[in-house]
């Protein structure tokens, strides 16, 4: 009886609008037909991307006019810095962290503290705790939303190599998922950099030199370390 309920279901689909994609997801997960072997080959072609190979805004304005209304009722405050609030739990929401999903350059972000006391919160004896009240400093900043909106200039290129951004992400980021992509990274900076020297009239043997000493070691530490 369920699988003619789910057939029904299906078959009257076309009756309702389009679901969000998040709906693809909504029958039991299967792995029986997935091959599991192929798991090392796709890190290493993620880790090979290029910056113009990456999608990095998901949602265009073309996509966005195809969606159900539902779906953008909500769009001046997709970019707020505010709380999200449910009863006991309270999630702080930093777009300002993911600007190029919004198609915005990507600045260092500030530092933001994720309050462990409000994660140790649970609900047992709390039935009849007002909870409007417990977390209203955060009720207050939930309801200056639609003033905290984070923006920035519009981005229309991948950001450069060397942006403060890209500097610092690669600063503090573990940046591959496999030793070949590491690798790989490593010697096409080290043979991009020697290029970038050799262009101009006065070409420096030792700069070379030690931009090749570099590549060397970085590759060396893909190695013992990724």
């Amino acid at each position: 009886m369920g699988n003619h309920l789910r057939d029904d279901i299906i078959q009257n689909e076309e009756l309702f609008p389009p679901p969000p994609f998040g709906h693809r997801w909504r029958h039991a997960l299967e792995t029986t037909g997935t091959s599991m072997h192929v798991l090392t080959k796709y890190r290493e072609m993620i880790d090979m991307q290029a910056p113009d190979e990456v999608i990095w805004e998901p949602y265009p304005e073309t996509l966005i006019r195809d969606l159900p209304a539902y779906c953008s009722s909500g769009r001046a405050i997709w970019r707020t810095r505010a709380p999200l609030l449910f009863f006991c739990v309270v999630e702080m929401y930093y777009p300002d962290r993911v600007m190029r999903q919004f198609g915005m350059k990507q600045r260092i972000p500030h530092l933001h503290s994720t309050s462990m006391e409000l994660h140790k919160i649970d609900l047992r004896g709390k039935t009849d705790k007002d909870w409007s009240a417990e977390h209203s400093a955060y009720v207050c900043l939930w309801n200056e939303r639609a003033s905290n909106i984070a923006t920035d200039e519009i981005l229309e290129e991948p950001l450069d190599f060397y942006d403060p951004y890209m500097l610092w992400y690669r600063r503090i980021t573990r940046r591959f998922m496999s030793r070949r992509g590491a690798i790989a990274e490593a010697l096409a900076h080290g043979m991009t950099s020697i290029h970038q020297l050799t262009l101009g009239d006065d070409v420096s043997i030792a700069r070379i030199r030690d931009v090749a000493a570099s590549t060397l070691i970085a590759r060396y530490d893909a190695l013992s370390h990724a």
